[in-house]
């Protein structure tokens, strides 16, 4: 019986299956279906997260997305479900263009016109590693501040001061940004200051200011006079001389909308006391409607002229050692967009688009 032998084109399957392999996961078919379906599952996934939480998102920056990923995602399960497939779609996506950069430089290295389409896959891929460090190395803080104080950010050390903010209203009245002149402070001594408002954060190295997405005013004293002592400027807790051995403090300020029995605010209220700190007398003035301007304290006619108002703001400060990398990746992958297009339209020089062997 004659022994049945594999033929030549038979004893190279092997080789064959793997190429056809290496052909499909190189292939911009595979990436544009990842793509797709990376797109349907956000698109989808966030309007289901709104849908039970509208402030997700906000929620979700406020952590390293490495943080929000392990201890808060779990809390959802399986609403956050389409996070995780999202996580494994980016990296399968990723993958592909790391195959698809390699394939390349094996099989088109004289295709110039691809040049741009390699910088485009640089580029997402070290947005993708900035992306990653800054997961995975970062931190997010929020600090509350009032103008003309500072506080140290928790995570890196640094010292963020509020030098003044200015809350931009609409001509309705509604409040819809805020400008706030910053000043932080690195651990190493560094000092950056800028102003910043929205989609306009101050960065100095990894570390980036955003401007507050939860502010106002806060009412810290105000303006009074009196017969002794005319205009005088009083913070909480301070006190001015009317003689005799006494003096005028203000204990106490009431915000705007607060209500303590008969009292409304804004309005500040103001103790008599003697040298020994005995009290004297008290009473509260108030410029609410319906409130009394002016009070008789210790025999001593007090009116309030003016209620003194501070912006206080809550900041995100965000730690993140990848954001340069992440700002590089974008700018090469605009510049690989523009080459690609160019050579797409045929406006390259003869030289980039002379040779391709496909």
């Amino acid at each position: 019986m004659a022994e049945n032998r594999p033929t030549g084109n038979t004893e190279k399957w092997p080789v064959r299956a793997a190429a056809r392999v290496w052909n499909t996961l190189t292939s911009p078919v595979t990436f544009v279906v990842l793509c797709f379906l990376w797109c349907l599952d956000l698109g989808l996934g966030s309007i289901a997260a709104y849908y039970y939480d509208p402030k997700f998102w906000m929620k979700m920056d406020s952590y390293p997305f490495n943080v929000w990923l392990t201890e808060i995602a779990p809390q959802t399960y399986p609403r956050s479900l389409w996070i995780y497939i999202l996580v494994a779609l980016t990296f399968l996506m990723v993958v592909s263009l790391l195959l698809c950069t390699v394939n390349w430089f094996f099989r088109k290295r004289r295709r110039l016109k691809g040049i741009g389409e390699v910088l485009v896959h640089l580029g997402f891929l070290m947005i993708f590693t900035g992306f990653v460090l800054g997961s995975a190395f970062g931190h997010r803080t929020v600090v509350e501040l009032t103008e003309g104080t500072s506080s140290i950010v928790q995570g890196f050390g640094g010292k963020l001061s509020l030098d003044k903010m200015k809350i931009v209203r609409s001509p309705g009245g509604e409040p819809v940004d805020t400008i706030s002149d910053v000043t932080i402070t690195l651990p190493n001594g560094r000092i950056a200051n800028g102003r910043i408002r929205l989609n306009h954060p101050l960065m100095s190295g990894s570390v980036v200011v955003y401007p507050p997405d939860d502010y106002g005013y806060f009412i810290d004293g105000g303006i009074v006079g009196t017969p002794r002592t005319g205009a005088v400027k009083l913070t909480q807790g301070q006190a001015v001389d009317v003689g005799e051995g006494r003096r005028l403090v203000l204990e106490g300020v009431m915000q705007p909308g607060q209500v303590r029995g008969k009292l409304r605010g804004p309005g500040l209220y103001l103790v008599m006391r003697n040298e020994d700190g005995s009290t004297v007398d008290s009473g509260y003035v108030s410029l609410a409607p319906g409130m009394q301007g002016r009070a008789m304290i210790g025999g001593l006619d007090v009116v309030l002229g003016q209620i003194r108002e501070r912006a206080i703001g809550r900041y995100k400060v965000h730690y993140d050692p990848g954001v340069r990398l992440v700002i590089f990746g974008a700018v090469i992958l605009a510049l690989g967009t523009l080459w690609a297009l160019a050579g797409y339209l045929g406006i390259l020089p003869a030289a980039a688009r002379a040779v391709d062997p496909f």
